[in-house]
């Protein structure tokens, strides 16, 4: 993700507007390849709207949530898992709707 002025980076971080970010194998935002595919400024992985009601999100996790569609996963746990841990993302948004 490329911010055409860093005022709007900052703005964004500052409003909170990031909630979701590429994390290294500790937790901790990261620039760095494979963790953040695009090499996002502090891994910034999707942006949302003030009232949190639009989210734009680059790691499409539509397209990972149940356990055959994730190649990484070791082969063993698509068949113990009846989704994949992206569909806890799901979930929260629907709680976070269901309250607001």
């Amino acid at each position: 993700m490329v911010f055409k002025h860093p005022k709007i980076y900052q703005k964004l971080k500052k409003q909170n507007l990031i909630p979701v970010s590429y994390v290294d194998d500790d937790g901790q935002p990261t620039i760095a390849y494979p963790f953040n595919p695009n090499g996002s400024p502090d891994g910034v992985a999707a942006l949302c709207s003030q009232d949190g009601r639009h989210l734009a999100i680059m790691p499409h996790p539509e397209r990972s949530f149940l356990p055959w569609q994730c190649p990484w996963m070791p082969y063993e746990y698509h068949h113990q898992w009846d989704v994949s841990p992206w569909f806890k993302m799901f979930q929260n948004a629907f709680h976070w709707c269901i309250q607001h």
